[in-house]
């Protein structure tokens, strides 16, 4: 196993997935293929749950059972929403303290994702991650 988790990820899964992603068009694919895979409840896209920063509109919502995260993430955008699956399966699950040492550009770095982060949509997922680690 490697040594820097990504919540509830290793470093050696994420090598592993960036090795089967493979070419940038892929990578595009996967992350619309994650926003359409996410399931988010018909009602969730309230102000409550807004987070702003990002020039999509984005929400999200943390619940904590048991010193373990239950993320709810959804976007107007797939690519934003992608991107937030992403961070929802290293951060789902987790405990407090792996939220706390979770690194955006790291974890978006070992995946070879950093060139679909503009710096609207590092934002938005930035200020996403912050309301997480508060």
């Amino acid at each position: 196993m490697g040594g820097f988790m990504y919540g509830v990820m290793a470093e050696t899964d994420l090598a592993a997935m960036r090795q089967q992603l493979g070419s940038r068009e892929n990578r595009m694919r996967y992350l619309v293929q994650l926003a359409k895979a996410a399931q988010v409840p018909a009602d969730f896209r309230t102000a409550e749950h807004e987070v702003f920063g990002c020039e999509a509109r984005v929400w999200a919502q943390a619940n904590w059972r048991d010193d373990q995260l239950a993320l709810t993430v959804d976007s107007e955008s797939r690519v934003v929403l992608g991107l937030l699956m992403v961070i929802r399966q290293a951060l789902h699950g987790a405990r407090r303290e792996q939220v706390s040492a979770y690194s955006l550009d790291e974890h978006f770095d070992a995946l070879g994702l950093s060139d679909f982060v503009t710096s609207s949509r590092r934002n938005g997922l930035s200020n996403v991650i912050k309301k997480l680690q508060e």
